[in-house]
């Protein structure tokens, strides 16, 4: 049922001329009407809070590619003049947004609000582990940094393994940063771009939230409406029984 069959159901109010018997007709009409607008009312403010929250994690999602993306990008950085410290510092950065990405992605895909945007996300998510995972080089260079992809996309990190491989071979663990970084810091720009899965994500959701809108404030005027109608039915309940006290 739609909101203007249920507007339109209860338009059989009568006029102030109208019997008892018709008046108390409508009114009934009316208030059976009502309970239904009411659900409809709270349907459409729980499916707005649902969006709104989701909107909130693709916010939060948003801003942890970004944090990754310049996570990545100080990998590259990385030079023969490069402390140990400040080469294993760069890596824990790295590491934890590249981690917390994942955890924003699968917040995001568990909101409610529309399968679009939710599978928006899980692509985000699937995309930044496969820059990590899509040829033997890359696979090769994991496994000089200590680091291991897992299956639900979060790192790991053998920090011992990673010391020995700066003790032995700083370079080859400067290269293998950079090839990493590059990889990321693409996949995130993929991501963030105006035809990426985080814009198309927040695109879908505000369509979705302007739809809500839409229907709120016609639901508020059918809640009105009924109202009204439910008030003039009274009016005309009233007349009608003065009028038959009257003639009697």
């Amino acid at each position: 049922m739609n909101i203007n069959s249920l507007t339109s159901s209860s338009s059989s109010t009568t006029s102030l001329t109208g019997n008892a018997t018709t008046s108390s007709q409508s009114t009934t009409a009316t208030n059976a009407v009502s309970p239904v607008l009411q659900k409809l009312v709270q349907r459409v403010q729980t499916d707005m809070d649902a969006t709104k929250a989701q909107l909130s994690s693709f916010g939060l999602l948003k801003s942890a590619v970004a944090t990754s993306q310049s996570a990545a990008q100080a990998l590259g950085k990385l030079s023969a003049t490069s402390s140990a410290d400040d080469v294993t510092k760069a890596v824990g950065v790295f590491f934890n947004a590249f981690n917390g990405v994942a955890a924003a992605a699968k917040t995001a895909a568990s909101g409610t609000a529309t399968l679009a945007a939710s599978q928006a996300a899980t692509r985000v998510d699937k995309d930044m582990q496969r820059a990590l995972s899509n040829s033997p080089a890359m696979t090769d260079a994991m496994k000089l940094l200590g680091l291991r992809l897992q299956s639900d996309g979060t790192l790991t990190h053998d920090a011992k393994k990673f010391a020995a491989s700066l003790q032995s071979n700083p370079a080859a663990v400067r290269a293998a940063l950079a090839k990493l970084g590059q990889k990321v810091d693409a996949a995130a720009s993929n991501e963030l771009a105006n035809n990426g899965n985080v814009t198309d994500g927040v695109s879908n959701l505000n369509q979705h939230n302007t739809g809500l809108t839409a229907q709120q404030k016609a639901l508020a005027q059918a809640v009105q409406a009924a109202q009204a109608k439910l008030s003039s039915a009274s009016v005309s309940s009233g007349l009608a029984a003065y009028a038959a006290q009257s003639k009697g």
